[in-house]
């Protein structure tokens, strides 16, 4: 396979193939909770849903940061250069993010307002 956009795009997809299904299944299930924290803005206590959001999306980009050196079989003892760490905390940002956007609709839900 040459190199190109194409064949890029091919390995990644086979990597990712396996998990696409799944995954779809949860953007499906996260977009409908925000249809309903949409409808139910009023009731929604909102400020304290993102901080939440935030703080497991914080959590869970830190634990991300420090296990990808451990799964592609490296320690942190192994990152020499400034690619390295950069792709480590930028791997951590996006997984952090993610998990944010993931986890906001169900949590927004439980933290609701009691009328």
């Amino acid at each position: 396979m040459e190199f190109s956009i194409f064949g890029i795009l091919a390995v990644v997809l086979e990597l990712f193939r396996p998990i696409l299904l799944p995954l779809g299944v949860l953007i499906a299930a996260d977009l409908l909770l925000l249809a309903i924290v949409i409808g139910r803005h009023r009731r929604l206590n909102v400020a304290r849903g993102l901080r939440t959001a935030a703080g497991i999306g914080v959590v869970l980009g830190l634990a991300a940061a420090l296990y990808f050196p451990v799964w592609t079989g490296a320690g942190l003892t192994q990152l020499q250069s400034l690619v390295d760490y950069l792709a480590i905390i930028a791997a951590g940002v996006g997984i952090g993010f993610a998990a944010a956007c993931a986890v906001y609709p169900p949590v927004q839900l439980l933290l609701r307002k009691t009328a």
